[in-house]
């Protein structure tokens, strides 16, 4: 999450929920970015993927260059544009941190609202986001999510099915289970109060990239996981090696949302969703951020401790392709 595709009390992006409203204005102020030409080692050149699209905008994060919201209410979280990388041809990437704190159990800081985030100025309807990054690393017994993600949620119910509209595209990575690559689509999404609890539709799959093995979210308004299939062409062995960049994304057309990884050279998709109820109709913002589940999602649920050491996600370069 941005919003995550799990976390019952936690679902990711709510941070900004209360600026959501805004964002409809910021849509018709907010100046676009020049396209930057590719550079060796930095955003790879138009592929069949991108083959008869339009270059919307590209940054290598050597600079915000006016592109990013910035949020980092914790203490100690920080974002840095410009950070030199030798593991990246132009040596900038920006960091988002999320601060470590020793012996911290499961309760502290968790949930979206506190992310270390930066999201999009301008809002995007449809379209291809692609990014290159470095996902956090923590203990086992920990939990951080690395998200890549586009999200709008400012209340309202236009689709009339008594829960708030929440349109959200999420692409994450849970460093306590790091295999696994956890992808999902919401419509709609309300916290609980004192009265009612909790109420989202969604649908969650993840992919063990160390097995190929699939699961599905058994319920649109649940989050439990069941494995139900197995892709031996998704196995993406050392996945993710902590100090790796990753090329991942999504293709967001009116009828589906594709998600998917590089794996030498080669576009791997992950996941097709085609249910048109899930599939956002509105202007969203791109976003990363790195956030605390109290829980690991998968393969089992299980109570996960906040990080002890900062957790770190790493982008090399994003561009968003328009349709």
């Amino acid at each position: 999450m941005a919003q995550t595709s799990n976390a019952s009390s936690s679902s990711p992006e709510r941070g900004w929920r209360a600026r959501a409203g805004l964002l409809v204005l910021l849509v018709l102020v907010a100046a676009a970015c020049t396209p930057r030409n590719a550079v060796v080692g930095g955003i790879p050149s138009p592929d069949a993927s991108t083959e008869g699209r339009v270059l919307g905008w590209s940054t290598q994060f050597a600079a915000e260059e006016g592109l990013w919201e910035q949020t980092a209410p914790l203490p100690g979280a920080t974002i840095a544009f410009g950070v030199a990388n030798a593991a990246v041809g132009d040596d900038a990437v920006v960091e988002l941190r999320l601060p470590g704190v020793p012996g911290a159990g499961p309760d502290t800081d968790p949930g979206p609202d506190v992310a270390t985030q930066i999201a999009t100025r301008r809002l995007l309807r449809f379209g291809m986001f692609r990014t290159r990054v470095s996902f956090a690393s923590c203990a086992p017994t920990e939990e951080v999510a690395s998200a890549v993600f586009a999200f709008f949620n400012d209340g309202n119910d236009a689709n009339g099915n008594g829960i708030a509209d929440n349109s959200e595209i999420d692409l994450q990575v849970l460093c306590g289970t790091p295999t696994f690559v956890v992808l999902t689509c919401w419509s709609d999404f309300e916290r609980a109060t004192a009265t009612s609890p909790e109420k989202f539709i969604k649908r969650s799959h993840a992919v063990d990239m160390s097995t190929g093995d699939i699961y599905d979210t058994i319920s649109d308004t649940g989050n439990a996981f069941a494995k139900t299939s197995t892709g031996i062409d998704l196995v993406y062995p050392g996945f993710p090696d902590p100090n790796g960049f990753y090329e991942v994304g999504f293709d967001w057309q009116p009828s589906s949302v594709r998600f998917f990884i590089v794996n030498d050279g080669r576009e791997i998709t992950l996941w097709t969703l085609s249910d048109s109820k899930l599939i956002p109709q509105v202007p969203l913002q791109l976003m990363l951020n790195l956030w605390h589940p109290t829980e690991h999602w998968l393969p089992a649920r299980s109570p996960a401790n906040y990080p002890g050491s900062d957790a770190v996600l790493r982008a090399d370069w994003a561009e968003y392709w328009q349709p």
